[in-house]
């Protein structure tokens, strides 16, 4: 057996290691790409053991090599999903694509009332789906001022619904 097939062999073995690295990063089995993390985990897990083991030999020091090396990997795997889904995000939201009661709500909603900011956390919050970290990077605010915008916004936005 060649160092690659005792690479996924060792993995299977260790599915936990690789579940608890999962874990770590904040990928749970409720994610819907959990089984394409998992199977990354191991890829990665193989291929690092392969490597491993023709420089250094030693299985005793692998075991907290594997865990730090899936750790930062699948790390990096996390952040450039979320730089692609950031740079392929739609633009415009597409009001097309919701219901007819949700659209009457939003037509009853008073947004010319709303600041620039406040326009730009309903879009991009709301609509777009995007966190107030991300937000709070890219327009240099801090997010305790963006969650205390984003409540303000929530007050106006009940009160222009039930008036």
């Amino acid at each position: 057996m060649n160092l690659i097939e005792e690479g996924f062999a060792h993995a299977l073995e260790n599915q936990r290691l690789i579940h608890g690295v999962l874990k770590q990063i904040h990928v749970y089995p409720s994610r819907t790409e959990y089984e394409d993390y998992f199977q990354e985990a191991i890829i990665i897990y193989a291929l690092t053991y392969e490597k491993f083991m023709s420089e250094h030999n030693d299985e005793a020091k692998f075991k907290s090599y594997i865990f730090q090396k899936l750790r930062w990997r699948m790390t990096d795997l996390l952040r450039q999903e979320m730089k692609y889904s950031e740079i392929h995000s739609l633009e415009e939201f597409d009001f097309t694509t919701i219901g007819q009661e949700t659209n009457n709500l939003l037509e009853s909603l008073n947004l010319k009332n709303l600041t620039v900011l406040e326009t730009q956390i309903f879009q991009e919050h709301f609509i777009h789906n995007k966190s107030l970290v991300i937000l709070a990077r890219r327009y240099g605010y801090s997010t305790r001022n963006l969650r205390y915008h984003r409540n303000r916004l929530l007050v106006k936005l009940r009160a222009s619904i039930t008036a």
